[in-house]
């Protein structure tokens, strides 16, 4: 078993008798984040990564090509979505049944996730290369960037199912409580896109180059993970035990779409959203398009350290959970809250007082930089509500409530990020488009906080059956 799992289930039983002290507080923070800090570095190795990808093209290519790779933006993340929520209800079942000391059911669910990642990544690849131009139309390409932007999107679906399954086995994994494999697989996907990137940029490739480079990250990571898990014997370990689990028995399979379905389709409606709103940012023309791409990717620094605190929180309130130790699960929560309150306000304020230098690491054209800036302005402080909300969805999904964090986020989408993006942009242009954003995120912070007050701080955490 991984020394990390072993550590949260020794602190769990440790902590299972009386109210929480001020030592047993210190304690429980201090694992929290010994856990989180590799999770951290996952993340921020995630975002250096596509920033790289982005500079790289923003400064070999130009502002047309790296237009042309924002424009793909929402469909990427709908596809991280189907190995996020794949690998969020396998999540949840390996960390209850980890933590309850069960590794070989464990396997079970994890293998059924493996599997119907597979599935869906070789759907997804094979529709996805006629539904192209379709989707491009849908995304209203500017006209000068749709031939590139074609191009990068054939080649990148085509790995489709690498991603989903490198999504989905590094979330897994992190359900065992084991956070380093994730991060070292992260580890050599950059160490390829810094080495590789910029040899395909300037071939015949050009920008479908950085699409190659992506692929072949997720392909050499899930190489090391497997073949690591065989060495050291881990119970997740692929072989033919695992190979005979990937055809799963009926109630396992339920058991993981069941939690996973919720948190595909919240992270796959985030997508759509973009989707929609890209349509009307390409409008504005690709200055504007290339303004989103330094958006989302600066967006991602104030999201990506809320996510860690998101997943630690997820992976040892499903441990505690699994224990049966439910006060540790709460204080869990608690803390989590404030620690990424602390983290993700700080990078928000330093993005907000500094827009101009963060647009400069990725273009020096002025009309760029202002719009960019102005994005900053408007939308980071809310994404810290965001992350925060984002933290207590995690909570609620550990405990095996899926459905109320995607119904606040699908609610908080259709209701309030699309309506007030286009109304803003209808009276005040291009520079009142990025206000659907602050009214969706705070809104989905005072949902979630409105429904953990009300219910969810008052109900029984038991495993899921």
């Amino acid at each position: 078993m991984p020394r990390e799992a072993l550590s949260i289930q020794k602190s769990e039983s440790c902590d299972r008798s009386g109210p929480t002290d001020d030592t047993a507080t210190r304690t429980l923070l201090k694992s929290f984040l010994i856990f989180m800090l590799p999770v951290l570095m996952d993340c921020v190795l995630q975002s250096i990564a596509s920033t790289i990808g982005n500079m790289y093209i923003g400064r070999l290519l130009g502002a047309e090509d790296l237009a042309a790779a924002s424009t793909f933006y929402p469909l990427l993340l709908i596809l991280v979505s189907c190995g996020v929520g794949l690998g969020s209800g396998a999540s949840v079942l390996v960390g209850q049944l980890w933590g309850a000391g069960h590794p070989e059911r464990a396997r079970a669910m994890a293998s059924a996730a493996v599997a119907v990642s597979i599935v869906l990544g070789a759907v997804v690849a094979i529709a996805g290369q006629w539904a192209v131009w379709p989707m491009l139309r849908l995304f209203s390409v500017p006209a000068n960037i749709t031939d590139h932007a074609a191009q990068y999107c054939r080649v990148f679906l085509a790995g489709t199912p690498a991603l989903i399954l490198v999504v989905t086995v590094a979330i897994t994994l992190r359900g065992a409580g084991d956070n380093i494999r994730p991060l070292v697989m992260m580890g050599l996907q950059i160490v390829v896109s810094l080495v590789v990137t910029p040899l395909l940029l300037t071939t015949s490739m050009g920008l479908s180059g950085a699409a190659v480079t992506a692929i072949l990250g997720w392909v050499l990571a899930l190489l090391l993970a497997g073949i690591w898990l065989r060495l050291s014997g881990h119970e997740l370990a692929p072989g033919l035990g695992m190979l005979r689990e990937m055809v799963p028995e009926r109630q396992v399979l339920w058991s993981v779409i069941r939690l996973g379905f919720p948190a595909m389709v919240e992270v796959a409606t985030q997508g759509l959203a973009e989707i929609v709103l890209v349509g009307r940012i390409n409008g504005f023309g690709s200055e504007m398009t290339a303004a989103y791409g330094l958006f989302t990717q600066t967006l991602t620094y104030i999201e990506y350290p809320g996510m860690a605190v998101g997943i630690t929180v997820s992976v040892m309130c499903a441990h505690a959970i699994g224990a049966r130790n439910p006060q540790r699960a709460r204080d869990v929560l608690r803390i989590g809250f404030l620690v990424g309150l602390i983290m993700t306000g700080t990078l928000a304020a330093i993005v907000t007082l500094i827009p101009e230098t963060v647009s400069l690491l990725f273009t020096s054209n002025p009309h760029v930089i202002a719009l960019a800036s102005h994005a900053f302005r408007s939308v980071m402080w809310s994404a810290v509500l965001l992350s925060l909300g984002g933290v207590l969805g995690s909570a609620m999904r550990a405990s095996g409530d899926s459905v109320a964090p995607m119904a606040i986020m699908l609610g908080c989408i259709a209701f309030l990020e699309l309506p007030a993006g286009y109304l803003c942009a209808h009276y005040y242009g291009s520079w009142g488009l990025w206000f659907g954003y602050t009214t969706s995120f705070s809104a989905v912070f005072l949902a979630s906080a409105a429904y953990w007050a009300v219910r969810w701080r008052h109900r029984s955490l038991l495993p899921v059956q």
